[in-house]
């Protein structure tokens, strides 16, 4: 800021990433972080040293600014590297902390040194690079003296802890003095041209320097570095050591159980996938879906993953994988049942139509119909677990109702062909007794007609005996 009040309280981050591209092609999302000053004047040396630490084992790329030149002075600005043995383990343990492999974990260090007025000039006048300028900054000094080694274990401790370390140095921005209180308000224009040419150089080395945030061998992730950075924190706030081995044993836990998550939800997304566009499946065609699925889930989780014990953690991602995979062989008997039951349906549709309509005579003759239509069932459903389920209750299950429906048919047209035989036997009885009635009267009417046959003969013979009696008679007077 613009006054020797610390405008800046810890660390600030930028709210966005920014995409850089390293030399080699590859993307980076740049998180710029902002700290605290050293040496504010509400803070103590314990505290500066913290804020130090925390930001060197967050960065990736440690951007260090001092006004002025790299003197003595500025050297001990930093002395508070020397403490960083006392706020910073590699390890666990209670042996002392010695920092032989703080370069192992620290970030690349860029000085930048503002308002610099010097020309960059070796001792015989050549000229000079900025870095080598750095470097010959931090060349011990001679003599044995105790402020000779203070000084010189200041710079080999910069020298060890930082070995991919630069510098770049920035004129004065303005002539004005009285701009430089607000210089957040300039416009670019109002700036000295060699500023601006410097600061666009830097730019450009920040954005295409600046690597990727790794730990122990493994580029970290937006979630690892927040696990990082809540581990560290809540070591300096419960007033410990940042142990780095600690740290990233949290994070790597956190890291592979977020991998588990992400190999699940894997597996899920295939297994859904697989649900809406392929299921019912075979038996074997799905054991087949889940051990492909599985493969893949198991490949992303090693990819996701940090560190080689990863035991715990795949069998963890194959108890979930069990799971879902009981889940998703659920689904595909359901829907195979359902896509079985519909399919029998239609098949036996035209059989159960000629049992409602009687086409079926005999038991036998739709015995025969079932069987066939079974046997195209065998043909054209998927061979699921449930295949013989839905063949067998489906089939099955008809068959009492087509047999009770054929003999309920079979009963009612022997019903109706005894009730004809029984109007026949009634028509055939009512006509014999017609015929009897009438043959009775028939024969009385004959023996009547005898009778009178007999009394016309009997008249007859009378007659007959009265004229032969008469002609006697008149033959006796002759």
């Amino acid at each position: 800021g613009a006054t020797v009040n610390s405008c800046t309280k810890g660390l600030w981050m930028w709210n966005k990433p920014l995409k850089c591209v390293q030399p080699d092609g590859t993307v980076v999302n740049l998180l710029i972080v902002d700290t605290e000053g050293i040496g504010s004047l509400d803070a103590d040396a314990d505290h500066d040293a913290k804020i130090f630490a925390l930001a060197l084992l967050l960065s990736s790329y440690f951007i260090y600014n001092s006004v002025g030149s790299i003197d003595e002075s500025a050297l001990n600005s930093l002395s508070l590297v020397v403490e960083l043995t006392k706020h910073i383990r590699t390890q666990s343990g209670s042996e002392a902390e010695t920092g032989e492999t703080f370069a192992q974990f620290f970030p690349a260090f860029l000085w930048v040194v503002r308002d610099f007025a010097l020309r960059l000039e070796d001792g015989d006048g050549g000229s000079i690079s900025s870095k080598q300028y750095l470097e010959s900054a931090l060349t011990p000094t001679q003599g044995f003296s105790e402020g000779a080694e203070v000084k010189n274990r200041i710079r080999r401790m910069l020298l060890a802890f930082f070995p991919d370390r630069d510098c770049v140095t920035l004129k004065r921005p303005v002539e004005d003095e009285s701009m430089l209180q607000k210089l957040d308000t300039c416009d670019w224009s109002e700036l000295r041209p060699e500023f601006v040419e410097q600061v666009r150089g830097l730019r450009k080395k920040i954005y295409g320097s600046s690597p990727p945030k790794s730990l122990n061998g493994k580029n970290l992730d937006g979630h690892m570095i927040g696990w990082l950075a809540e581990a560290y924190s809540k070591s300096i706030n419960e007033g410990a050591s940042l142990n780095i081995g600690d740290a990233w044993t949290q994070v790597a836990n956190s890291r592979n159980t977020k991998a588990v998550e992400e190999a699940v939800a894997l597996y899920s997304q295939l297994a859904s996938e697989c649900k809406h566009s392929e299921m019912p499946l075979a038996s074997k065609e799905l054991d087949e879906r889940h051990n492909d699925y599985t493969t893949r889930a198991r490949k992303l989780l090693r990819q996701n993953s940090v560190g080689d014990d990863l035991d715990e953690f795949t069998a963890e991602l194959n108890d979930k994988i069990l799971g879902e995979y009981a889940s998703l062989r659920t689904e595909n008997e359901r829907l195979a049942r359902e896509g079985a039951l519909q399919v029998a349906k239609d098949t036996y549709a035209p059989i159960l139509a000629g049992v409602e309509s009687h086409a079926y005579e005999t038991f036998k003759s739709y015995e025969a119909a079932r069987a066939k239509a079974r046997q195209e069932l065998a043909a054209s459903i998927p061979d699921t677990p449930v295949k013989a389920e839905v063949l067998s209750s489906f089939m099955e299950g008809c068959v009492s109702d087509a047999a009770g429906r054929i003999e309920a048919k079979r009963t009612l047209d022997a019903e109706a062909e005894a009730a004809g035989l029984r109007d026949k036997l009634g028509e055939a009885q009512h006509e014999a007794s017609q015929t009897k009635i009438q043959l009775e009267k028939e024969t009385g009417e004959l023996k009547l007609r005898e009778q009178h046959v007999k009394e016309d003969l009997e008249k007859a013979r009378e007659k007959e005996k009265e004229t032969r009696e008469e002609a006697e008679r008149e033959k006796q007077r002759l």
